[in-house]
């Protein structure tokens, strides 16, 4: 296999098609219904804990200041989520956006870690759910296990085994395993009561609040910026999970319209739950008087309110509840989508016919987080969390960079009245454009007569040689946004000091930066339309993807150790039978290497599409509309 034919094969790009019709999954869910599901994903545990770790010490009543830099973070990726949600309305998430876009092996690396996020995010709310319980009954179930059963004394294993984490996320998966709508309906349930707990936390703490909590630069800014800044990385994590919603892309009734309006709802509703229960609860009680393992019940309780303390237990459990059911929810939609396109086994695409979801899926993931969940304690699982989803995020912000230079990219329009996609091709090298046709659904971009022949694309427009030049200046772009947050965070003090090889390093890093801007810049873009666009381009996907990296840098080097392991079973299973399977290898990679051999080495990863008309009762089926779908 030659390198060129291997490189065309680890950057083939999955072709979308967005027919609302053609998908085995059950298209239930409405905007109400995301947005449901992508508060229960990250208003959870962490606002009953986190928010008053964090105060304490941290960022002291500064957190307000630190959720919102964090809130800000979190929708910049949000905003590129939602473009590419009413792009592309398959299952999948982050794997098929960039598989779509970048090509295959990153859908892959992408993909695979998601997986291992979700299980591990899925088996760690199990844990802290247990936990929770446990400490509402006053430890009873972890003396019952232990006087009973025993204790674990390996290394590596938690201290004793939980099993009533592991029953908890068993029973969850299988109300997952019943469908789109009835995980819904569950959600929604628990989301509710502890959005109605939130609002009590508040309202009710207004009567007790005490400014002097928040006088002077010395009791709100107790520790500094930096403390402000630290707590802002910190908060961060609270708001990873909104991308859960887009993983249910393919089960949403018109999802180029709910996606985006589900992810902003989202953002927002969780932005201001995390705001407001950290103002209250720092001016209710001075910063460092806040008690580590429950803050909440115990400022209450300070106040004067000790019976809050079982109101807040009931939103605890409920805010773990729905982050569990998000986690158990989302990963069985991701491994669906890559055993559909040939990346992962066959039988984890299996729909089952009565529930329309993928229950193999359902059943691997849910036994593995249970039993994950039943071995290892809270600590060991939460180290893993945050890389895989931080690298999806940086990636998805790329995509969005990259696909604005790129040539042929179809527009996407949304039709209110019909609720149904109407989808314009750009034509090509002179390709073919579709005759006028009198169907809703599909219009050509510019209408075409006999007596008048197809136009060309505009010469202005991008081509493969500017698309190829733009990839190549954002790669130089991200190089140099990595170095320099590794700069930031390795030589801050050197910086600070004004050391020759700082300043030296931070000048040749900003040059490298600013070329590549001004070289990507200079590239024609398309004009292709959405129902929703990032704006600012190209100064808002950069933001993100510098907050990112910063983050991914500042991880653990035992937390990239443990993602260099699983990244190395993956490519196993990838090289070993996905790159073989793949549905955009079978269906391509004959006409590919005829091209290969007649023509010469294609651009690495581009996609061209000739969109021929027929007159077939199936192409003529209209997409289906909300009634029909329920």
């Amino acid at each position: 296999m030659s390198l060129a034919r291997f490189l065309r094969l680890l950057s083939r790009r999955k072709e979308i098609d967005n027919d609302l019709s053609n998908s085995p999954l059950r298209r239930c869910l409405n905007i109400f219904d995301l947005t449901s599901i992508g508060v229960g994903a990250t208003v959870g545990a962490g606002l009953y804990v986190v928010t008053g770790q964090i105060a304490r010490d941290v960022a002291g009543p500064a957190i307000v200041l630190s959720f919102f830099i964090a809130g800000v973070a979190a929708f910049l990726s949000g905003i590129c989520y939602a473009e590419f949600g009413c792009r592309i309305t398959k299952a999948g998430s982050a794997y098929v956006y960039i598989y779509s876009s970048l090509g295959e092996i990153w859908a892959f690396i992408i993909g695979w870690n998601m997986i291992l996020e979700y299980v591990i995010g899925t088996a760690s709310l199990g844990r802290a759910s247990s936990e929770y319980i446990d400490s509402i009954v006053g430890g009873a179930i972890r003396k019952f296990i232990i006087d009973n059963i025993g204790q674990f004394q390996a290394s590596g294993l938690g201290s004793y085994p939980d099993f009533l984490a592991f029953i908890l996320v068993l029973l969850v998966s299988m109300l997952v395993a019943t469908g789109a709508k009835h995980s819904a309906v569950f959600n929604k349930v628990v989301t509710t009561i502890n959005m109605l707990v939130i609002v009590f936390v508040i309202v009710i703490g207004l009567f007790h609040v005490n400014p002097s909590n928040w006088a002077g630069a010395n009791q709100f800014l107790p520790y500094g910026v930096s403390g402000v800044l630290a707590g802002a990385a910190s908060c961060f994590y609270c708001f990873v999970g909104f991308d859960v919603i887009a993983t249910a892309s393919e089960e949403t009734i018109n999802p180029k319209r709910a996606l985006p309006l589900a992810i902003m709802l989202c953002l927002i509703i969780s932005f201001l739950a995390y705001f407001g229960v950290a103002s209250i609860l720092t001016l209710m009680v001075s910063y460092d008087k806040l008690d580590k393992f429950a803050p909440l019940p115990e400022a209450f309780k300070l106040a004067g309110v000790s019976w809050a303390k079982y109101v807040i237990a009931v939103g605890g459990l409920c805010a773990l509840a729905g982050s569990l059911m998000s986690g158990i929810f989302a990963v069985p939609r991701i491994m669906y989508s890559m055993a559909s396109d040939g990346l992962l086994f066959k039988f984890f695409s299996r729909i089952y016919e009565r529930t329309n979801v993928p229950v193999i899926s359902i059943a691997f993931a849910g036994v593995l987080s249970a039993t994950l969940a039943l071995f290892l304690d809270l600590q060991q699982l939460v180290e893993m969390l945050s890389i895989g989803t931080l690298l999806a995020y940086t990636l998805v912000s790329l995509s969005v960079l990259i696909l604005r230079f790129q040539p042929g990219v179809q527009d996407v329009e949304y039709d209110e009245e019909t609720s149904s996609s109407v989808r314009s091709y750009r034509v090509i090298c002179c390709q073919s454009m579709l005759p006028e046709s009198k169907e809703a659904e599909y219009k050509p971009l510019e209408s075409v007569t006999n007596d008048k022949k197809p136009d060309i694309e505009d010469e202005e427009g991008p081509t493969d040689t500017t698309s190829q030049i733009a990839a190549a200046a954002v790669a130089l772009i991200v190089v140099g946004l990595t170095g320099f947050c590794a700069l930031l965070i390795a030589g801050w003090d050197a910086l600070g000091d004004r050391d020759a090889w700082a300043i030296f390093t931070a000048v040749l890093l900003g040059f490298l930066i600013i070329f590549g801007v001004v070289v990507m810049q200079l590239q024609p873009k398309n004009n292709a339309k959405f129902p929703f666009t990032v704006p600012c381009i190209p100064v808002l996907p950069i933001a993100s993807v510098i907050v990112n990296l910063f983050l991914l840098l500042k991880l653990a080097k035992w937390t990239w150790v443990r993602f260099g392991v699983w990244m190395v079973i993956g490519f196993v299973i990838y090289f070993g039978y996905g790159i073989r399977h793949s549905r955009e290898g079978s269906t391509k990679q004959d006409s590919n290497d005829n091209d290969f051999i007649l023509q010469g080495t294609p651009d690495i990863g581009q996609d061209v599409k000739t969109v021929q008309p027929t007159n077939t009762p199936e192409d003529k089926k209209p997409l289906l509309s909300g009634s029909e779908v329920q």
